[in-house]
């Protein structure tokens, strides 16, 4: 046996001994469905969930945020009004708005833009005991600092100060909520991770800190990062070791023709799978990984179908057969 064909199978053996070491992994992370810990894609900032302002008629903003496999994040939620509060801004006629202050991402870049939420009308529970009013913010997507193009190692940021006001005439007066709780209902290939100070967030090193970015965070305020998961990120190194197959029957055939129309099948589907059909032409960093073992599998399949033509023309010429 050659050298090459020895490296070839040495290498064909630790691909399967990969694959069934990832598969295994993968088997053991799940857990009813779920990859890792129940719980291990949900968190909370703020005000505790279990807090019993809910129930008592005090003034709550409850936020909501979601995201999909792709990255894309929304925020939800819901405002509770107490009669006091109601009563004292005249909310009947003043329409309530809220705006996400964005939190500094970097150091010296100081952020001016900020998200509006629409807040739906206001509904009085006058038959309650408390007779609180009651509105639900309406869903949509927000603008979080990652790139999604560096899947499946995409990280994403996102900090706020979600502020509630109103308008009354040019001034703009903003109103104090004490009760905010942000829960966080991450995609299960996601894991959300709250940060506490200015220096957690930003997460730079930088000359530019100062002892003041160790001040912890208000309750007001809600800053987290949100990674992928080991065991998500195990089960693309898993889909990417499948696709080496067909590469290995490639050099073993003499004649391949049938392992690159294999190898653009399984690419194809692996890449909708994961990251979903090319929108507008976004290349995410794994396609250029993709295109090059198209690439590479179609490069070989080419010179082996050239060299077996050459040696029928040379057994056709010589009269002996191939």
């Amino acid at each position: 046996m050659s050298v090459g064909k020895k490296i070839l199978g040495l290498f064909a053996l630790l691909l399967m001994a990969a694959l069934w070491g990832s598969y295994f992994y993968v088997f053991k992370e799940n857990r009813n469905g779920q990859l890792g810990e129940t719980f291990s894609s949900y968190a909370w900032c703020g005000t505790p969930p279990a807090s019993d302002a809910s129930d008592s008629g005090k003034d709550r903003l409850s936020l909501h945020i979601t995201n999909n496999v792709h990255g894309e994040f929304m925020l939800s939620g819901a405002v509770i009004v107490s009669e006091r509060t109601f009563d004292r801004y005249d909310l009947g006629r003043n329409e309530l708005r809220l705006r996400m202050e964005p939190m500094q991402w970097s150091y010296g870049i100081a952020p001016i833009l900020m998200e509006q939420v629409k807040i739906k009308p206001l509904s009085r529970n006058l038959s309650s005991t408390n007779k609180s009013a009651y509105a639900e913010l309406e869903s949509r997507p927000i603008g979080v600092q990652g790139r999604s193009t560096d899947f499946p190692f995409d990280t994403y940021r996102y900090g706020y100060k979600p502020v509630l006001y109103i308008l009354k005439g040019n001034e703009r007066i903003d109103l104090k909520f004490r009760h905010i709780t942000t829960g966080m209902e991450m995609s299960n290939t996601f894991t959300p991770i709250q940060k506490y100070n200015r220096v957690e967030y930003i997460n730079e090193k930088n000359s530019l800190i100062r002892e003041e970015d160790y001040k912890p965070y208000s309750a007001y305020e809600c800053a987290f990062s949100v990674e992928r998961k080991g065991s998500f990120k195990v089960i693309v190194l898993l889909l990417l070791l499948v696709m080496c197959l067909p590469l290995l029957h490639v050099f073993y055939r003499d004649e391949p023709g049938i392992d690159f129309l294999a190898t653009l099948v399984s690419i194809g589907a692996i890449r909708v799978f994961l990251v979903g059909p090319l929108n507008d032409f976004q290349l995410y960093t794994i396609d250029f990984l993709f295109a090059a073992v198209i690439i590479l599998v179609g490069t070989v399949s080419l010179i082996k179908a050239m060299r077996a033509n050459s040696r029928r023309e040379l057994a056709a010429k010589s009269g002996s057969s191939w």
